[in-house]
């Protein structure tokens, strides 16, 4: 999976991402960990990998770094913000 590009506006702001998919008029804020993973989705990425990523960066169990992967691209996906 990774983030769409088409009609959607990124702006990285204070080290948090703004998102406006302007076909939908969706707006998104995403805290310094939700920046983080949206960068790591520029490329195409796997959860594993997205969760791998959270455990190494903030030391966090690989459990609790799924389920908040899991939640982050569930958040996406009903946005429609993956490709």
């Amino acid at each position: 999976m990774r983030l769409r590009t088409e009609g959607i506006a990124w702006q990285e702001l204070d080290g948090e991402l703004v998102v406006l998919d302007l076909a939908a008029s969706t707006y998104l804020e995403a805290n310094a960990t939700g920046t983080f993973l949206a960068g790591l989705l520029k490329q195409e990425r796997t959860l594993e990998e997205l969760r791998d990523a959270l455990v190494e960066k903030y030391g966090i169990a690989p459990d609790v770094a799924e389920q908040d992967a899991r939640a982050y691209v569930d958040e996406l996906r009903g946005l429609g913000l993956l490709a």
